[in-house]
């Protein structure tokens, strides 16, 4: 026996419900995309040099990585500033005092790093590395931070 709907029997079926939902859903996703290609498309350089620095810094870690324990160091002091917020780079001074610098797609970036001990964990190393670029008159800056321990000690 098949039962029809009566008057007064409205609504939606489970089917119904779950179809409109993937629409919706596939709207608001399009929409996002639209969204973020309109922020990529009126800077794309700044995406770019941003997505670059941190590429270059994470390269800078990994290599921290590979340097036995005992022989991480900082690079050269100069290129250091201490101020109200802490150390940061001595932008002043980067092209002499940089630990390294590369150019890539005709932007030069300056690294410097700073490994400092902590003063309660002896066997614990903290390492920040700095990735600056110029970008017109204004220097930018990506930092990375991470901690080393001597699995030796």
């Amino acid at each position: 026996m098949v039962r029809t709907r009566q008057r007064g029997e409205g609504g939606f079926s489970l089917l119904e419900v779950f179809v409109s939902l993937l629409i919706l859903s596939i709207g608001v996703f399009g929409l996002a995309m639209v969204q973020m290609n309109a922020l990529t498309v009126r800077n794309p350089l700044a995406t770019s040099r941003l997505s670059t620095a941190i590429g270059l810094a994470q390269a800078t870690l990994d290599r921290f990585q590979r340097i036995p324990w005992d022989a991480l160091r900082s690079s050269h002091p100069d290129g250091f500033r201490q101020g109200a917020d802490g150390t940061a780079p001595a932008f002043s001074m980067l092209a002499e005092a940089a630990g390294d610098s590369v150019f890539v797609q005709g932007t030069r970036y300056f690294r410097v790093w700073r490994v400092t001990r902590d003063p309660e964990i002896p066997a614990l190393k903290t390492i920040s590395v700095w990735c600056c670029w110029r970008q017109g008159e204004a220097w930018r800056q990506v930092v990375l931070v991470t901690q080393r321990a001597d699995v030796g000690a």
